[in-house]
């Protein structure tokens, strides 16, 4: 099944970045470059991403599977509807790219 492998990539893309992370955090600490109060904190934030990056694609994937046609319609003319609100909402109070001065 494609959807099967396409989070099995996912994840060890996540597991990979997770690595690097937390390597960097050690060699950071070890190096004295980082104190240790950040690196409690630097490494829960890891810990803490590495978690939703890898059960939030799978909740959300095998949800999507489990919906019939109409659902997914639905679905996808909300999120339209969200995002055209959106727009209008920041175009009306001017914090919307179009209104920036640079």
């Amino acid at each position: 099944m494609i959807v099967g492998n396409f989070v099995n990539g996912i994840v060890g893309i996540v597991g990979l970045l997770a690595t690097i992370a937390t390597l960097g955090t050690a060699f950071g600490l070890m190096l004295g470059i980082l104190k240790p109060v950040d690196a409690i904190k630097r490494i829960g934030l890891v810990i803490a991403t590495v978690i939703a990056l890898l059960i939030l694609p799978q909740i959300v994937i095998g949800e999507w599977m489990a919906l019939t046609i109409w659902q997914k319609i639905g679905v996808i003319v909300l999120a339209v509807g969200a995002l055209l609100l959106f727009g209008w909402i920041t175009s009306r109070t001017g914090k919307g790219a179009s209104h920036r001065n640079y």
